[in-house]
């Protein structure tokens, strides 16, 4: 029966064997004296133990967990393997190839598809044979329940403590402090000042019948501020007046905090990693009558008010910040923009620069937009797409099938056959222990069914990727050309794309906007070249249209350099002190201001652009340089930047 788990393919066609080694440890089994020095001395000894042994190369993960299915010195191993030089991966043990059945047998199967086996030193085993590849699913399966059985004693342990009443870590809920702080009877009691806030908003809320921006008015009117210090706004307090803590608890482990630095860690189906939430009681600060008094009022503050229309981020994950965190939509109407979660994860906040959402979704656009032109490298990233995960979907459906019939075949075994030998005389205690032991080895091949087929599930995933990215290939140009924001967030989602404001903190242009500057962006109108003593002579005679031939004479500039220093700042962006060479900058810029009022300006730009000559006015920039990147080309071709 285990003949149908393995598919035996030995490689060797003699004694020598050809080895990758391949060494993990964890941070906390260097702590613990497993690091990768005690590795080496195993797999030198391995070595040295037999002529035919022959480590061609070491690769290690440091500080790295066991339950990752990737991890970098594992990737570059399997690429050497696939190379051919080798016919084995030798470790120290079997769960320096993964703690987790996932981590491990992905990596053995795809090993296997290309006729690399694994050798365990300490437990003495060699995938290439039947005993061996049942011994390696044994200790797989043993390393995952060792492995579960830590996290669930941690667990339990802080389990047992919110049972009792006692608080497991992190900042308290508003309205509370933590009485024996970093001791292990440490528990939540109110925290008198802040529930003096909360006590005055909900009187502002309930009984002044204010809004929320008034109560945060009056609060910081009153100076009782945030817990930060920081006055109140209309945001933080919805939040605060729709906790749960008014009802005697509140929740540890949440789901719904996002990615912030310290969330709940969440699988893929949203549920957490380390147990399931917990309700801790607290003290109420609110009488439950009061609390129903605040749940009606909040109600009725909802009730007829016109929801906002969605408004979408496309970008929204798509952002690495330079602390290493992700940027995510927000604001207020009309104020949309990308905001680093590092600014809300702390008190001081990372500091990392706002994104106006407008410019930033612009910009991005016009990178991709320009991928999008080019068939040749959209084809490549298909293709890429294609091949990107690791592993042989033929044999993986082989193995699916395979698992399937031999948990088919094992279960009618203990449904019929096993009867049928103790009806026959077979001892009750025999049967119940070979019972046993098939229902092991069903719950082993389910175990592994359930990682092929989690496999194949990806693979599907990255074939759909693939399949929209080759119809981005075959749609006409002009179908990309108008696409609205939920168009476009598919299309950075199709291609992965990753962007990177450049480092450092980027500082907006300060002071009040320039009439004129603005007027040249609002209206388009170019800026025309410098005026020649010919033109100046035209220019001359539409200004005095508006400011008479006086005008000319009374002033000590020189008005037509003055004028081409005006049109110099316009083209550039320079700050007025820049304009000295063309004559005294702050008269220059009353000048032009005079003109602009006056409409001489205007008409002015009109005269000297009618030819269709000039260039486009300075913008100055309000969001850093970005560096737009796709994952799914940086795994396709050999450039992982896109032009911009």
């Amino acid at each position: 029966m285990t003949e149908l788990m393995r598919d035996p393919t030995p490689v060797t066609t003699g004694p020598e064997i050809l080895a990758l080694a391949y060494k993990r440890a964890s941070s906390e089994e260097q702590l613990k004296g497993y690091g990768l020095h005690v590795q080496d001395d195993e797999l030198r000894a391995w070595e040295a133990a037999d002529a035919r042994h022959t480590i061609i190369e070491v690769f290690s993960d440091e500080g790295v967990s066991g339950s990752l299915d990737c991890r970098p010195a594992m990737l570059r191993l399997e690429e050497r393997a696939r190379e051919g030089k080798a016919n084995r991966i030798v470790v120290p043990k079997v769960d320096r190839v993964g703690r987790t059945a996932r981590a491990a047998f992905n990596w053995a199967w795809r090993m296997q598809d290309i006729g690399v086996h694994f050798i365990s030193v300490e437990e003495r085993i060699d995938t290439s044979t039947e005993l061996g590849w049942t011994m390696f699913q044994q200790h797989v399966l043993f390393s995952e329940m060792e492995w579960n059985r830590i996290r669930r004693r941690t667990v339990d342990g802080r389990n047992k403590k919110i049972e009792c009443g006692g608080w497991p870590g992190g900042p308290a809920p508003y309205g509370y402090r933590i009485e024996g702080k970093g001791q292990k009877g440490s528990f939540l009691v109110v925290h008198e000042e802040e529930a003096r806030v909360i006590l005055e908003a909900v009187t502002l809320l309930v009984d002044g019948k204010k809004g929320y921006e008034d109560v945060a008015v009056e609060l910081n009117r009153l100076e009782m501020y945030t817990r930060s210090g920081r006055p109140w706004t209309a945001n933080n307090l919805y939040q605060r007046m729709h906790s749960e803590t008014f009802d005697g608890y509140t929740t540890y482990r949440k789901t719904n905090r996002g990615h912030r630095e310290k969330a709940t860690k969440l699988h893929e189906d949203r549920t957490p990693v380390h147990g399931d939430p917990v309700h801790i009681s607290v003290p109420r600060i609110l009488t439950p009558d009061r609390t129903g008094e605040l749940k009606v009022t909040l109600k009725e503050r909802s009730i007829g008010k016109p929801r906002k229309p969605a408004r979408i981020y496309g970008l929204s994950g798509h952002i690495v910040s330079d602390c290493g965190l992700v940027y995510v939509g927000g604001g207020r109407t009309g104020q949309r923009a990308y905001r680093c979660q590092g600014n809300s994860s702390t008190k001081s906040g990372c500091g990392c620069t706002n994104l106006d959402a407008i410019e930033t979704e612009d910009a991005v656009w016009s990178v991709v937009a320009e991928l999008l032109t080019n068939k040749v490298i959209l084809s490549a990233l298909a293709e890429g797409e294609f091949t990107s995960l690791p592993g042989d979907r033929d044999k993986y459906l082989e193995r699916q099938q395979r698992l399937g019939t031999s948990i088919e075949k094992q279960r009618k075994l203990i449904e019929d056959a096993v009867p049928e030998y103790i009806k026959a005389g077979m001892e009750p205690a025999v049967a119940t222990a070979a019972t046993r032991r098939l229902l092991e080895e069903v719950e082993s091949w389910e175990k592994q069914l359930g990682e092929v087929q989690h496999w194949l599930s990806e693979y599907e995933q990255t074939q759909d990727r693939a399949n929209a990215i080759m119809s981005l290939v075959h749609s006409p140009q002009e179908s990309t050309v108008n696409l609205d924001a939920v168009g476009k967030a598919r299309i950075f989602d199709t291609l992965r794309i990753v962007v990177f404001p450049a480092k450092g903190r980027f500082v907006k242009r300060s002071g009040a906007p320039c009439a004129v500057t603005a007027w040249h962006h609002a209206t388009g109108t170019r800026v025309p070249p410098d005026l020649s003593e010919t033109q100046w002579e035209a220019s001359r005679e539409v200004i005095a249209q508006y400011h008479g031939t006086r005008h000319f004479s009374m002033t000590r500039l020189d008005l037509r350099q003055a004028l081409n220093g005006m049109l110099h700042r316009l083209r550039h962006g320079a700050e007025w002190s820049e304009t000295e060479p063309w004559g005294h900058p702050e008269t220059i810029r009353q000048r032009q201001g005079v003109w602009f009022r006056s409409g001489a300006w205007q008409a002015l730009m009109e005269h000297l652009t009618s030819d269709g000559q000039g260039t486009a006015t300075y913008r100055h920039p309000t969001i850093p340089p970005l560096h737009v990147v796709s994952e799914v080309l940086s795994r396709g071709l050999p450039h992982a930047s896109l032009p911009n």
